[in-house]
């Protein structure tokens, strides 16, 4: 069995997640990390059920415990507060997922990673910034920090974010940039600063995500931090593009949203202090490795989108997770390191670019002026309110299609199902009724009792 030396450069979410799933494929992984301590800048993240049943099967679930926090419903509004959609979560997504759906502040999150990705043996090199990658010299990768320090491996993972050194090294003109003028702010108001609140109490009453959609303009909230913050991105437009974090002035954070309803309203006027975050875009690539296959990207190096599904660092889990499948194959001797980049940019690739349009387009959804569009969008909604089965909704956090797609992606079943059909050079499928084990799984086996009876197409 071949040893495999792996260095991921970025020790964000998606680079420490990849760590775990790598070193519990038999890899040795060493992340160089160019802060000089770990930590993870930010307020809330959702890890939809997509991811966090990485999070379970990680173990990483149980080291952030209660601040791991699940909403009961989530509420679509217009800008006035009037409720136009709606979903109930606790427990239709366990339910029918299997999983939950968490929110969690980004400092917990990170952390449960980092000591869960040191549990499994990963080397995590702080103040390590990487200045030089040489992947031309030898088949290995040879690594150089502005400390003058050199490393060598296998296999370089560029897990650097939207501004990745990895990347400029191997694809030196790709330059990640924002669609439209469309930013964000982000922001955290304690619970019980708004029960106090003769107003805005109402939206405290119980653990909920709450949507107002307006023109060029949404804010959405929820629960973090063992539901005793109230966490909000706030989206808005810019009458240019925008491509770095700006400082503002809170006059104009507050002139925002002077029309929204007046619960949130006096939630917004509770923040003391913002900044504007650019949306940037990576791609779509036509490659996220380089030549040789020693190195490749992952997460918003390779993929950076906008905000709108929550989907970017879940994506980069993703990645990592997927990843890891295709290396473990690879340390059992089963296939080459080349074949292990080429299964996961095949199966990864299209599964990133349908993500980057899916959270562009719920974005054009919720930001809709009012009129004919926005009046279209909320009489599609409406069958939510009514309790009625639907097939279709301009919801796209409780449209069928789009939760199954996105929320109910399994990376790991995915990847097996990829590599499989690598070695089998077609798709794994039952010899007697050509039925592929991807749309058995599909179409069955969400529901078919696997630990009493083995799904097999040809028994149905």
């Amino acid at each position: 069995m071949p040893e495999l030396n792996v260095g991921i450069c970025g020790a964000g979410i998606g680079g420490l997640a990849a760590a775990i799933a790598i070193s519990k494929a038999g890899a040795k992984v060493t992340v160089l990390e160019a802060a000089s301590e770990l930590g993870e800048i930010g307020a809330g993240i959702q890890m939809t059920p997509n991811v966090a049943r990485l999070l379970i099967k990680w173990g990483v679930d149980k080291v952030i415990g209660d601040d791991l926090v699940e909403f009961e419903e989530l509420n679509m509004r217009r800008r006035d507060g009037t409720r136009v959609g709606y979903t109930k979560t606790i427990p239709n997504v366990q339910e029918n997922l299997g999983v939950p759906w968490w929110l969690v502040h980004r400092m917990h999150l990170h952390t449960g990673l980092a000591e869960v990705a040191r549990r499994e043996g990963a080397n995590i090199v702080t103040d390590s910034r990487v200045e030089k990658v040489d992947w031309t010299s030898s088949k290995q990768v040879t690594v150089t920090t502005t400390k003058g320090k050199t490393w060598t491996f296998d296999l370089l993972i560029g897990a650097d974010g939207v501004r990745s050194a990895v990347r400029k090294a191997i694809m030196p003109n790709v330059t990640p940039k924002p669609p439209t003028g469309n930013c964000a702010y982000r922001a955290i108001v304690p619970y019980d600063q708004i029960r106090q609140d003769p107003v805005a109490k109402d939206l405290a009453e119980k653990l909920t995500m709450e949507v107002w959609m307006s023109d060029k303009a949404y804010i959405i909230s929820y629960p973090i931090s063992h539901g005793t913050q109230f966490n909000m991105v706030l989206s808005h437009h810019c009458d240019r593009l925008v491509d770095d974090v700006e400082d503002i002035d809170m006059s104009e954070f507050r002139e925002a949203y002077k029309d929204f309803d007046p619960r949130i309203k006096r939630i917004v006027d509770m923040v003391p202090e913002a900044r504007r975050w650019p949306l940037l875009v990576t791609g779509p690539l036509k490659t996220w490795s380089s030549p040789e296959k020693n190195v490749v990207l992952m997460g918003d190096a390779a993929h950076s989108m906008v905000n709108h599904m929550a989907q970017g660092a879940a994506t980069s889990m993703e990645d990592g997770a997927f990843l890891a499948r295709t290396l473990a194959k690879h340390v059992e001797g089963k296939i080459s390191l080349p074949e292990a980049i080429e299964i996961y940019e095949k199966g990864r690739m299209p599964k990133a670019y349908f993500k980057q349009q899916v959270s562009f387009l719920n974005g054009a959804i919720w930001h809709l002026p009012d009129g004919p569009l926005q009046e279209a969008r909320d009489k599609a909604m409406s069958v939510e309110l009514r309790g009625d089965q639907f097939m279709r909704s301009p919801n796209l956090y409780g449209d069928p299609d789009t939760t199954m797609s996105v929320y109910g992606y399994d990376a790991e079943q995915d990847a097996d199902l990829a590599i499989k059909a690598h070695l089998d050079r077609q798709e794994p499928r039952d010899p007697k009724t050509g039925v592929t084990d991807r749309e058995l799984e599909r179409f069955v086996g969400w529901w078919w009792p696997k630990d009493k009876v083995a799904l097999r197409a040809s028994k149905l």
